[in-house]
């Protein structure tokens, strides 16, 4: 008995020993399936948060950064000297065909400025807005006293511009700008048009069509049609062409050579009756100048030249003069 008892015992242990074994070995199993799991998963979320931090999550523009981006603003002016005849500083040049012969403008020596503002909204042109002043450099003796001072507010351009047509070789082009010139001061509202009244607004359209006829030479021709409006008189009392053919050789990356001609007529108040016909069409002048454009930096270019109103009976050393093109990119 004592035997079987013990043979029973032994029995029972073997058999729960076995039962806890199996049992416990899938537990095991689970756990360090579980292990790898998180493990997996941490090291997914730590991959997942430093790619994150590495990609920085850029802000949304404002409208004003879109507008900002599509803006272009530059610098034109335009410096003029007396004539070399006699130097006197408080007479720009004018031709002799537009002073009575004498080559003595009311204004000084000058620098005529504009700030060209130009949005490209996504079409074929560009939207412009560009106001103008002129800045003397001297006393003006022969100034009106209302229009004597260091800064004259000139009229604004408001308008359209860019390139209408390029050829499939890229050697043609004709660029474009038609506008509307709005008076901004007084002087530009009301100068030298007191008899037909004030000065509502002006019509310019300009053209500039080029040709390049190799790398480093190119041919071009500007013509501008304006017409100046009193009182809402569409009748064409005063309206200017203005013609000008240039070429341009390169000499180097920064560096041409530019001579232009420039023939003016205008019709200026010369009709037979404010509202009637027959306008006629004066030569106000023929000017040819030279010169070297600069490229003083990758914003700034210079084109300093030597002009000559070459229709002047008799040319002299009154009719030559001095002038500089300044440009500037400042956006």
């Amino acid at each position: 008995m004592k035997s079987t008892f013990l043979f029973l015992v032994i029995l029972v242990s073997l058999m729960t020993g076995q039962v806890f074994g199996q049992t416990k070995k899938p537990s095991t199993k689970l756990k360090a399936t579980s292990k790898k799991q998180v493990a997996k998963k941490l090291t997914k979320k730590i991959t997942k948060t430093a790619v994150a931090a590495a990609t920085p999550v850029e802000a949304p523009k404002s409208d004003f950064d879109k507008f900002y981006e599509r803006l272009s603003i530059g610098y034109f002016g335009v410096f003029q000297t007396p004539n070399f005849e006699k130097w006197d500083s408080r007479n720009a040049s004018l031709s002799p065909e537009f002073s009575g012969g004498t080559n003595k403008d009311s204004y000084p020596m000058f620098i005529w400025n504009q700030v060209n503002f130009a949005y490209n909204y996504g079409g074929k042109m560009k939207f412009n807005v560009i106001p103008r002043f002129t800045l003397f450099l001297d006393d003006a003796p022969d100034q009106s006293a209302g229009e004597r001072g260091m800064v004259l507010i000139e009229d604004a351009l408001v308008g359209f511009s860019g390139v209408l047509y390029t050829s499939s070789d890229k050697k043609w082009n004709w660029w474009t700008r038609p506008g509307m010139r709005l008076p901004t001061s007084h002087g530009s509202r009301h100068f030298n048009n007191d008899d037909f009244g004030r000065l509502t607004y002006g019509l310019e359209w300009l053209h500039s069509l080029t040709y390049d006829h190799t790398k480093n030479l190119q041919f071009g021709l500007t013509f501008q049609h304006r017409v100046w409006i009193f009182e809402n008189r569409y009748n064409g009392s005063r309206v200017r062409h203005l013609t000008n053919p240039y070429i341009s050789y390169t000499l180097n990356d920064t560096t041409k050579i530019q001579a232009y001609y420039e023939n003016m007529i205008e019709n200026n108040k010369r009709w037979k009756s404010i509202n009637g016909k027959n306008p006629v069409y004066y030569d106000v002048w023929q000017n040819a100048y030279i010169g070297v454009a600069k490229d003083v930096t990758k914003k700034l270019n210079v084109f300093p030249y030597i002009s000559a109103f070459v229709n002047d009976v008799p040319f002299s050393m009154k009719s030559v003069w001095a002038g500089m093109w300044i440009s500037y990119t400042i956006k």
